[in-house]
């Protein structure tokens, strides 16, 4: 079968109107609105806990290397079959499904949720093409955005509350966890490592395939010289890797939770 994936979104460069930064044109996955978090718009908004019930139809979440480690425990991780072959975590074999995300929201317990979920209603773009300044916008159409209940964004003054102070900086953090795994994304491919992949074993008595996506090749991570290998331990990258193709045995789990066949 092929493995339905939508290949993860990074930050676009911001429009300009009238000198301010503007949301992205295209929405980023789990996205429904964006806009330049401001003060004088956004004085009432709070901040609540809600869940993840709008991942509930996401069988694949982008991820960072960074996260690879503690993800490759509970999520098998993939890279899309699509140029830039971003890496996420699957949560399903089946198209607008997400197995780790209960009928009430909650994330399945004990497994590991990524950074690009806790983020939301939050996404930092950048000012300008160039500019290193971030600009924080807000997806108001959020669940975890009220007028009426949870944390304020701004005090009586309208200045930024520590819970936005947090988020601000935790939404900085994995945005910048996510420009350095498309570098590494973009080395590996540059090294030949990221190549179609297809992964088979026994399900429900017969031969499952699942492809549809890119994983790191074997043979040639093996095949790497001497001096590269020490250059993708020596930077991190190497921990990752293996985290990588570790975690593709957790596809077969997911497998079992696919309908019998009529």
């Amino acid at each position: 079968m092929g493995l339905p994936h939508r290949s993860p979104a990074m930050a676009e460069t911001p429009n300009r109107a009238n000198g301010a930064a503007t949301a992205p044109p295209v929405l980023p996955p789990l996205y429904r609105s964006l806009a330049p978090l401001a003060p004088e718009r956004h004085r009432a908004l709070r901040l609540r806990q809600a869940g993840y019930g709008v991942a509930a139809g996401a069988n694949a979440i982008p991820l960072a290397a960074e996260e690879f480690p503690l993800a490759a425990r509970s999520l098998p991780i993939v890279f899309g079959a699509q140029a830039p072959h971003l890496p996420a975590a699957l949560t399903s074999l089946a198209a607008n499904n997400n197995l780790f995300v209960g009928s009430d929201g909650a994330w399945r317990a004990g497994a590991y949720v990524p950074a690009y979920l806790r983020r939301l209603p939050f996404y930092p773009v950048r000012a300008g093409a160039g500019s290193d300044q971030m600009v924080l916008c807000i997806d108001t159409q959020a669940p975890q955005v009220s007028e009426s209940e949870g944390e304020p964004l701004f005090d009586a003054e309208a200045k930024p509350t520590p819970v936005l102070d947090r988020a601000l900086a935790f939404a900085k953090s994995v945005e910048e966890a996510m420009l350095r795994t498309r570098a590494i994304t973009d080395r590996l491919n540059l090294l030949g490592l990221l190549k179609p992949a297809v992964v088979q074993f026994p399900h429900q008595g017969k031969p499952m395939r699942i492809d549809g996506f890119f994983a790191v090749d074997r043979p040639a991570l093996a095949a790497l010289p001497a001096e590269t290998l020490a250059e993708l331990r020596d930077r991190g990258w190497l921990e990752a890797i293996y985290a990588h193709l570790l975690s593709l045995a957790g596809l077969p789990e997911l497998a079992r939770s696919l309908p019998q066949p009529g």
